[in-house]
C-alpha cells in the first residue's frame, strides 16, 4: 500500500453542479431580500428619493409641453409697471385687463394660482368680475382650512375629535363668475414635491386646480362628452345644465366631474359600453376627451414627471402681455397665472429634483402647469403593480445572485455591474419613452452589493474551505510542511527538496504474505488500518514523519538541517515504543498477529518531491534510507526486533544497547556497527544487562580471531538465554567454521549475501 505519486496540477474550479447549487443559492437570498424590501415603505422611500431623482438626472430637461403656459406676477413686472413688490397689492383691474388679453389671445383655459378671499376696491372687484364672467374659462383657486371638530357617542358623551377639510371659496361676486373652483394641495409625503392631486381626498373629492383646468380646456367637447354618459344613465348628470354647458352655471363642473368619477370608478366597464364617438370629431377633440376619460378613471393623485428646473415651462411676465410686448402664441392653451420667477427668495416654491444647488426651486405655478400637462399628454409617471415590481426585482436578484457567485472574481464583479449597467438603460428607456418609472435604486443599490459582497465572499469561503480540506487531505500523505507548502500554492514540485541530516527507521511486518494470502482484501485492509495507526501514532507522539508505505513495510525520517543528538534520540525511542505498542497489537489479534523488525540509521539525506512530468512523489533519498532497510532485514537473520547503526545509537547512554558486530550488509560495499536496540536504560531488566554483559565477552572473542573460545562462550550464553538470536548466529557461524564449511577470512566482519 504505497503512497503512490502526488500529482500536483493547477487549483481547479469546484465541481460545476456544486457552484451552480450555491449560485441558485446565492439568486434566490438576493431575490427574497429584494421581495421582502419591495413590500416595506422603505423600497418605496429609496426609489423616490434616489431612483427616481437618477432617472430624472440622466433623462435631463425636457422641450416644454405645447398645451400651457405661465403668466408670471414677478418682481421685474412690478418694477416695470411701478407697482408695489407684493402681488396682493396689485390693482385687481390689471388682473382684469390680464384676462381679457388671454381670452383675445385664444388661450381655452386661465386658472389663476392666487387666492381672492377678501375684498378690495368696488371698483377694481367689479371690473375683475366683469372680466372673469366675460372669459368663461377662468379656474380660481380655493384655499383649503383642517377644522378640528368635537365627536361624541350615542349617549352625548366625548368620544374625541375629527379633521374636515373645508374648502374656503374666493368672494362670492369671483366664484359666481368663475368657471370652475378648485384646491391645490401639494402631498406632503417626502422632503421633495414628487406628486400631484388630481382630486382632493378628504375635501369631497374635488377637483384640484389642474384637474380643473383640464375640463376647461376641454370645454370644446363637454356636450359629446356627457351626451354619451348621459345615455349611460349616470346618476347625478341629471342637474347639469340641460345643454350641457357646464361653463354657463357655477359650480357645475366639479359637480359634472363627482358624478362621472364616482359612476365611473363603481362601474369600471362603463367607458367601453358608451356608444362610438362621433366621425365628425377631429384628432384633437378625440384627444381631449380621452384625456377627461383618464382623469376621471384614474387615481387620486399622480407622480409628476417633471419637465426640467425652473422656467422650463413657457413663463411670460406679466408686463409683456400689459405692454403688448412679442409674446409666445396662447391660440389653444391653457394659461396658468401665479408668482413664477427664478429667485431663491420666491416663497411659493417647492423642492424637487431639478432644484438648482443656488436655491432656486420650482414655484407653485409650475407645478399645478406640469400637473395640467401631464394629464393632457398622458405623461404622467406610472409605476407597475406591486406584483410586477415585486416579479421584476426577483428576476434582477436571481441574474445578479446567479452570476456573482457561479463566476470567477473578476468575470462576476464585470458580469454583475453589466447586468446592473443594463437594467439602468432599460429603465431609462422605459422612463423617457413609456414614462414609465421601474425600480432602480433597490437593484442598484441594495441587489448589486448584496449579489456581489454575498457571492465574493461566499466564493472566498468556499475556495478557502477547499483549501483547508485539501490541505487535511494532503496532511494524510504527506509532512506537514510539504502540505502546508502545497496548500499555499508556494511549492515548486521540482525544487521542493532539502539536504538535511536524518535519522531514517525502517520497519516491515513478518509473516505479511502469508497473512496477505489468507484473508480476503477488505478484512485485510482493516486489519492494516489498525496496524497502521498502531505504529504512526507513536512515530508522530516522537516527532517523526511517514514518507513512504509500502505493503506491511513503513520508512519514517526525523530531520534536522544539522546534525542533532535530540533527533536521534527521538527515533530511537519511537522504534522502542513501536515495539511495544505491536506487542499489544498482536495481542488483540491473536490469531493475526503482525511482529515486525525495525532497522535504523543515520546519516545526511534528501528530503523532498521527486518526479517529472506532473507526477510526483514526496519521498527521503539517498544511502540512508536504503541502509536502514538493509538492517531492518538483518533482524531476520540475528532473530532480532529492533537494530541500528553505530552512527543511530553509539553515544546514546540512555538506551540499552549491545553491539552486534561489523557487518557487510548484502548489495553494500562498505561495513557497519551493527547494535541491537533493547530498552531504555532506566527500564532495563537485570537479564538484560547480563546477556549484554556476556555477549559482548563472546563478540569480542569471536571478532579477534578465537574461534574455540568464542564458541564456548556462545554455548554459555545459549545455556542462559537459549532463545538469543545473535549467540545463536555467531555461533552457528563458529561450528561452520571449525567444520570447514565456511572458512571466516575475517571474523571481524560478517559478510552477508542475501538481504
Amino acid at each position: 500500500m504505497k503512497i503512490g505519486p502526488v500529482k500536483i496540477a493547477p487549483a481547479q474550479m469546484p465541481p460545476v453542479l456544486g457552484r451552480v447549487q450555491n449560485a441558485v443559492v446565492l439568486a434566490l437570498v438576493t431575490a427574497g431580500i429584494a421581495m421582502l424590501l419591495a413590500l416595506t415603505p422603505v423600497a418605496r422611500m429609496m426609489e423616490e428619493e434616489l431612483g427616481l431623482s437618477w432617472l430624472f438626472t440622466l433623462r435631463g430637461p425636457l422641450p416644454p409641453p405645447s398645451g400651457v403656459a405661465i403668466v408670471s406676477l414677478d418682481r421685474q413686472s412690478a418694477r416695470r409697471l411701478g407697482l408695489p413688490p407684493q402681488v396682493r397689492l396689485w390693482p385687481r383691474s390689471l388682473r382684469a385687463t390680464l384676462i381679457a388679453e388671454l381670452k383675445k389671445r385664444g388661450a381655452t383655459a386661465i386658472a389663476f394660482d392666487l387666492t381672492l378671499e377678501t375684498p378690495t376696491d368696488q371698483i377694481q372687484d367689479g371690473a375683475l368680475t366683469r372680466a372673469i364672467a366675460a372669459a368663461r374659462s377662468v379656474v380660481l383657486v380655493e384655499a383649503l382650512e383642517r377644522e378640528e371638530v368635537a365627536v361624541t357617542d350615542a349617549q352625548g358623551n366625548p368620544a374625541g375629535h375629527m379633521a374636515i377639510v373645508k374648502a374656503i371659496p374666493p368672494i362670492e361676486p369671483f366664484a359666481k363668475a368663475a368657471a370652475a373652483l378648485a384646491p391645490f394641495p401639494l402631498p406632503k409625503i417626502a422632503a421633495r414635491t414628487n406628486q400631484f392631486w388630481a382630486f382632493k381626498e378628504g375635501a369631497g373629492d374635488r377637483l384640484t386646480l389642474p384637474a380643473a383646468a383640464l375640463q376647461v380646456h376641454a370645454a370644446s367637447v363637454h356636450a359629446v362628452w356627457l351626451s354619451r354618459l348621459r345615455e349611460a344613465d349616470v346618476p347625478g348628470l341629471e342637474t347639469l345644465p340641460p345643454d350641457n354647458d357646464l361653463l354657463s352655471e357655477p359650480g357645475s363642473v366639479q359637480k359634472a366631474s363627482l358624478a362621472v368619477r364616482r359612476a365611473l370608478l363603481q362601474d369600471p366597464g362603463l367607458i367601453d359600453r358608451l356608444t362610438p364617438l362621433p366621425a365628425r370629431l377631429g384628432e384633437h377633440e378625440r384627444r381631449l376627451i380621452d384625456a377627461l376619460n383618464r382623469l376621471h378613471t384614474g387615481p387620486q393623485h399622480y407622480y409628476l414627471n417633471l419637465y426640467g428646473p425652473a422656467s422650463t415651462i413657457t413663463v411670460i411676465p406679466f408686463a409683456d402681455l400689459i405692454e403688448n410686448k412679442p409674446i409666445p402664441d396662447l391660440n389653444g392653451r391653457a394659461v396658468f397665472v401665479g408668482v413664477a420667477e427664478r429667485s431663491s427668495t420666491n416663497v411659493d416654491s417647492f423642492y424637487t429634483v431639478f432644484s438648482t444647488g443656488d436655491g432656486i426651486d420650482i414655484s407653485g405655478v409650475e407645478i399645478a402647469a406640469t400637473g395640467f400637462a401631464n394629464l393632457l399628454d398622458d405623461t404622467t409617471l406610472a409605476m407597475p403593480r406591486q406584483g410586477t415590481v415585486v416579479a421584476m426585482l426577483a428576476g434582477f436578484g436571481l441574474a445578479v445572485g446567479f452570476v456573482a457567485y457561479l463566476l470567477p472574481g473578476t468575470w462576476a464583479v464585470a458580469a454583475t455591474l453589466f447586468i446592473a449597467w443594463a437594467w439602468l438603460s432599460f429603465t431609462l428607456k422605459m422612463f423617457e419613452q413609456n414614462h414609465l418609472w421601474l425600480p432602480l435604486a433597490v437593484p442598484l443599490l441594495v441587489q448589486v452589493p448584496l449579489a456581489l459582497f454575498g457571492g465574493l465572499l461566499w466564493q472566498y469561503l468556499s475556495a478557502n474551505l477547499e483549501r483547508v480540506n485539501v490541505s487535511r487531505a494532503i496532511r494524510y500523505y504527506l509532512p506537514e510542511k510539504a502540505a502546508a507548502d502545497m496548500a499555499r500554492g508556494s511549492t515548486d514540485p521540482g525544487s521542493a527538496r532539502d539536504l538535511v541530516f536524518g535519522t531514517c527507521v525502517a520497519s516491515d511486518a513478518a509473516r505479511f504474505t502469508a497473512l496477505a494470502e489468507a484473508l480476503p482484501p477488505r478484512e485485510l485492509a482493516t486489519l492494516l488500518d489498525s496496524y497502521f495507526a498502531t505504529v504512526f501514532e507513536q512515530i508522530q507522539l516522537q516527532g517523526g514523519t511517514v514518507t513512504d508505505v509500502v505493503g506491511d513495510g513503513i520508512m519514517s525520517v526525523w530531520a534536522n538541517p544539522q546534525p542533532d543528538r535530540a533527533q536521534r534520540i527521538r527515533a530511537v525511542m519511537a522504534a522502542l515504543d513501536m515495539a511495544t505498542a505491536i506487542q499489544r497489537f498482536n495481542r488483540q489479534h491473536p490469531s493475526r498477529p503482525m511482529p515486525t523488525r525495525i532497522g535504523l540509521h543515520t546519516g545526511w539525506i534528501m528530503v523532498g518531491n521527486v518526479g517529472g512530468k506532473g507526477h510526483f512523489a514526496w519521498s527521503v533519498v539517498g544511502d540512508i534510507p536504503n541502509t536502514a532497510s538493509r538492517i531492518e532485514g538483518l533482524n531476520k537473520h540475528l532473530g532480532t526486533t529492533i537494530l541500528a547503526s553505530r552512527e543511530a545509537v553509539g553515544d546514546l547512554d540512555m538506551v540499552l544497547t549491545r553491539r552486534l558486530g561489523r557487518f557487510r550488509l548484502f548489495g553494500k560495499a562498505g561495513e557497519l556497527d551493527i547494535h541491537e536496540v533493547i530498552a531504555r536504560r532506566t527500564e532495563a531488566s537485570p537479564s538484560q544487562l547480563r546477556l549484554v554483559s556476556l555477549f559482548e565477552s563472546a563478540l569480542e572473542a569471536f571478532e579477534g580471531g578465537r574461534i574455540a573460545e568464542a564458541s564456548d562462550l556462545l554455548h554459555s550464553v545459549l545455556s542462559e538465554f537459549p532463545d538469543d538470536g545473535p549467540s545463536r548466529f555467531h555461533l552457528d557461524r563458529c561450528a561452520s567454521h571449525c567444520a570447514g564449511i565456511r572458512v571466516l577470512d575475517d571474523s571481524a566482519v560478517v559478510r552477508l549475501e542475501a538481504k
